[in-house]
C-alpha cells in the first residue's frame, strides 16, 4: 500500500463474532498504543450481570479505561442508534483531546455502522421531537400493517418480529412524508457519487475463528458461564422482572437486557425451582436450557461473520479503495497461536497506520486472509422467499431454506417432542407442514435476506 500522511484522527475498530478474541486484541492494542476502548455492545451498555453479558474482567482489562462498559441501569431502556452515535462521540472526542487513540470493540452493529459511515442511519432525516405519533404506540402487528401501506418495499424487507426496524422505517415516514425505502436509494446514489480514494482514517481488524473450532469453544465457554453463576444471574433478573410487574410496570421483553442469550433460555427452569419441581424436573429443565443457549450463542456468533462478510464489506466498497484497503483480517483459530497469529500482525499494522508508513494489502497479509476477503461481499445462492410461521415454537421464517434449517434443527424437534408426549396438540411431519403453510412463496427479494 502506498504511503500516506499520518491520520490526523486515527480510529482503530476491532470486530469480529462473539469469541473470537476480540476484547484481547483491543487491550494488548491500547496499552501499546496509547488506546482506550469503547464498548460497542449494547448488552454491555448495562450495569451488572457481568456473565450474561460477558463483560471483560477487570483485572482483564489491564487499567485500560473502558467507557460505555456497565454505563446504565437494568431499567433503562435500550439506546437508539442516534442515541449510542452521539454519546459514543462525545467520549472519542474527550479521548483524542487528552491526546489518546479511541478504539471502538463490541458486537452490536448498527452501533458500530454509525460511527464508521456517514449518513448510515439517514443522519439528514430531523425527526421533529415535538410531534407524537400514536400510532408508533401500538403493537408490532399493527406498526407492520401500517407500514405496508406507506412503504411495502421496507415492509418486506423486515422480519415481522423486527420491532426495532419496523418502528424506524414508520417513523422516517411519518417524520417526513416520504417512503424510507426512496430516502435510503437516495442516499446509496450519493455515496456512489462520492466515493473517491481519499484516505480514510479508521483502520479494522477483523478477528476470525473457523466455525467448527468457534462452536466448540462457545459451548465450552458457556459450561464456564454456568458454573461461574450464570443461573444466579438469572435469578437476579427474574426477581427484577417479578418486582418491577408487581408495581404494575409494563416490560417489553424483546427489548433491553432482556434479549441477553441466557435469560429467555433458563428463565424455565428458574421459575421451576421457585415452583418446587421435582429434581429430576428441575435437572431436565436446566439441560435443555444450557443447550439453548449455547445454541443460541452460536447462531449469535454465525449472524456477526455473516454481517462482516456481506454488510460490512459492501458498505466499506461504497466508500472506496481506501476504506476496503483498510480492513485487515487476523486470524484467531488457533488460541495458542493468538500472540503471533493475531497481536504481533495488528500491532505492526496500527504503527504503520498512525505513522502513515506504507502497509501490506489485506489480501497479502497470510493465506487465510486471502481466503476469506476474496469472496467477502459477495452474495451467497439466492434464497427462495416465504412466510412460514411454526406454531409449536412460535417463529416466524422468511425463507423456504431457512424454515427447512428449522424443521430439522433440534430445538424444533425438542419442542415437539415435547408436546407430543404431553399430547397438547398434534404433531404434522415436516412435509405435512410444509403443505400447511398459510404463504405461499413470492418471487426473491435478495434485500430481505441480509436484514
Amino acid at each position: 500500500m502506498a504511503t500516506r500522511k499520518p491520520p490526523a484522527e486515527p480510529l482503530l475498530v476491532v470486530l469480529g463474532s462473539t469469541g473470537t478474541g476480540k476484547s484481547d486484541l483491543a487491550v494488548e492494542l491500547a496499552t501499546r498504543f496509547r488506546g482506550e476502548i469503547i464498548n460497542t455492545d449494547a448488552m454491555q451498555l448495562y450495569n451488572g450481570l457481568p456473565i450474561i453479558t460477558n463483560k471483560i474482567p477487570l483485572a482483564e482489562q489491564r487499567g485500560i479505561p473502558h467507557h460505555l462498559l456497565g454505563h446504565i441501569s437494568l431499567a433503562d431502556q435500550p439506546w437508539q442508534v442516534e442515541e449510542f452515535k452521539r454519546e459514543a462521540t462525545k467520549v472519542m472526542a474527550d479521548i483524542r483531546r487528552r491526546g489518546n487513540l479511541p478504539i471502538l470493540v463490541g458486537g452490536t452493529h448498527y452501533y458500530v455502522n454509525s460511527l464508521l459511515f456517514t449518513d448510515v442511519i439517514l443522519d439528514d432525516v430531523e425527526i421533529d421531537e415535538n410531534k407524537t405519533f400514536p400510532v408508533l404506540n401500538e403493537s408490532t402487528e399493527v406498526l407492520l400493517e401500517e407500514l405496508r401501506k406507506c412503504d411495502p418495499v421496507m415492509a418486506d424487507r423486515w422480519h415481522p418480529n423486527d420491532r426495532r426496524k419496523i418502528l424506524r422505517s414508520l417513523e422516517i415516514y411519518l417524520h417526513t412524508g416520504r417512503p424510507a425505502s426512496e430516502l435510503y436509494a437516495e442516499q446509496r446514489k450519493r455515496k456512489a457519487e462520492a466515493a473517491n480514494d481519499q484516505p480514510w482514517e479508521k483502520l479494522l481488524f477483523w478477528v476470525y475463528s473457523d466455525r467448527s473450532v468457534l462452536c466448540d469453544r462457545l459451548d465450552e465457554r458457556v459450561d464456564k458461564m454456568v458454573h461461574a453463576g450464570l443461573l444466579d444471574e438469572v435469578r437476579e433478573l427474574a426477581g427484577l422482572k417479578r418486582s418491577r410487574l408487581a408495581q404494575g410496570e409494563s416490560l417489553d421483553m424483546s427489548k433491553g437486557i432482556w434479549q441477553s442469550i441466557g435469560y429467555r433460555q433458563l428463565e424455565p427452569y428458574i421459575d421451576a425451582v421457585e415452583q418446587g419441581h421435582e429434581p429430576a424436573r428441575l435437572e431436565e429443565l436446566k439441560a435443555a436450557g444450557v443447550e439453548d443457549v449455547k445454541t443460541a450463542t452460536r447462531r449469535y456468533a454465525n449472524s456477526q461473520t455473516r454481517w462482516i462478510r456481506l454488510k460490512m464489506m459492501r458498505l466499506l466498497q461504497e466508500q472506496g479503495p481506501s476504506a476496503t484497503e483498510n480492513l485487515y483480517l487476523l486470524d484467531s483459530t488457533n488460541p495458542s497461536q493468538f500472540r503471533g497469529d493475531v497481536v504481533e500482525p495488528a500491532a505492526q499494522l496500527t504503527e504503520q497506520f498512525l505513522r502513515g508508513d506504507p502497509r501490506p494489502t489485506a489480501m497479502d497479509l497470510s493465506e487465510r486472509a486471502r481466503e476469506i476477503l476474496s469472496t467477502a461481499g459477495e452474495l451467497p445462492p439466492q434464497e427462495t422467499q416465504c412466510r412460514r410461521t411454526c406454531e409449536l415454537c412460535n417463529t416466524v421464517h422468511l425463507t423456504e431454506q431457512a424454515w427447512n434449517r428449522h424443521i430439522k434443527g433440534t430445538a424444533h424437534r425438542r419442542v415437539a417432542k415435547k408436546k407430543k408426549k404431553l399430547a397438547l396438540v398434534p404433531i404434522e411431519e415436516p412435509a405435512q407442514a410444509e403443505a400447511d403453510a398459510s404463504s405461499p412463496p413470492s418471487s426473491p427479494n435478495v434485500a430481505s435476506l441480509f436484514s
